[in-house]
């Protein structure tokens, strides 16, 4: 027992570093998750830093507004003051600015639209990253499950040939000393007087038996 005890822990042992060498410490599908998570982290600043530079251009446009605003109310104190000059020139520097405001409102409407689209590319790769985790812990109890059938079947398989040699030898030692045995059970010449000396005296228990019963026999006849 204590010998197939150890065949098993071997057999064992064996399926183990097998399991571990076909696998690695982490497969191509853990990898791959962990690559995936990954790309998920960068795809994610990279849609907050589009937030940011459409936050950017807002308060750029807003400042562009603002200016607008402010030649406007230049140009007009120019008017009533009858400088024309600086009228002018107030007129001038609003429409430059009213040009920058459209310009960053055309950003702003152009960077929404890139937002929006990467978004929605993150959120398929998010479920898609949902959908490969879920897929991979199926696999993953899956071939768990492999392993332990393979452990098993693997230990109960293997261990039939040992048990059919050890008994096979077994067998093989009792035929060489059975047939040992009667070879030195032939060659020893103690057996044979042994039983020649038992048969001549059980006979001669017997011949002085029937004696004393012819013996006795005769008294009584006298």
């Amino acid at each position: 027992m204590r010998k197939l005890k150890e065949i098993s822990e071997q057999i064992r042992d064996s399926i183990t570093q097998f399991v571990e060498a076909a696998n690695g410490p982490e497969s191509d599908l853990d990898k791959t998750v962990v690559d995936m998570k990954k790309r998920i982290a960068v795809a994610k600043e990279l849609v907050a830093g589009a937030i940011a530079e459409k936050q950017r251009l807002k308060r750029t446009h807003q400042a562009a507004v603002d200016a607008v605003e402010v030649w406007a109310k230049k140009a007009d104190a120019a008017l009533q003051d009858g400088d024309i000059a600086a009228a002018r020139e107030a007129r001038q520097r609003k429409q430059q600015q009213s040009q920058r405001a459209d310009d960053y409102e055309r950003q702003i409407q152009t960077q929404h639209a890139v937002i929006a689209s990467l978004k929605t590319a993150l959120n398929d790769f998010y479920q898609q990253f949902q959908n490969t985790v879920q897929r991979a812990e199926t696999l993953h109890h899956h071939q768990k499950q492999a392993e332990t059938r393979l452990e098993l079947h693997k230990l109960l398989g293997e261990i039939e040939p040992y048990l059919s040699n050890t008994f096979k030898q077994a067998k093989e030692k009792i035929k060489k000393t059975e047939a040992a045995a009667e070879l030195w059970e032939k060659r020893n010449p103690r057996t044979e007087i042994a039983s020649e000396t038992h048969g001549a005296a059980f006979n001669l228990d017997e011949a002085l038996a029937k004696l004393k019963e012819d013996i006795l026999g005769r008294k009584k006849n006298d």
